[in-house]
């Protein structure tokens, strides 16, 4: 039952690393995307990529998901990896969702 309790608390515990992974993505991302506009010349194009990469986190998300995997994968955390890709899954298809109902009121549905 403990090695059972073990795979649960691993596994939230990945989806919480997952979680803090996108809030630093989103906090780079707006530096990021801030410090470009104040810069100004090329700022509204790699704000407006920013701005994007933020609405399409699911995409994004593979640039920090992928090392997070084989780094816990290479420290055989194994239970964590599980719920890493288990919350970018989610992440994934609860984005494209919302992509689907932003696209259908942008071209005048519901």
């Amino acid at each position: 039952m403990s090695r059972r309790n073990d795979e649960i608390k691993g596994i939230f515990l990945g989806i919480l690393l997952l979680i803090g992974l996108h809030v630093a993505a989103f906090i780079l991302g707006s530096i990021i995307g801030y410090v470009s506009v104040a810069i100004g010349g090329i700022g509204s194009s790699i704000a407006s990529f920013l701005l994007l990469s933020i609405f399409g986190i699911g995409l994004v998300q593979i640039i920090y998901v992928i090392p997070a995997i084989i780094i816990l994968s290479r420290q055989r955390q194994f239970a964590v990896m599980k719920g890493v890709i288990i919350g970018a899954v989610i992440t994934a298809l609860l984005n494209g969702g919302c992509w689907l109902l932003f696209a259908s009121f942008w071209r005048g549905g519901f």
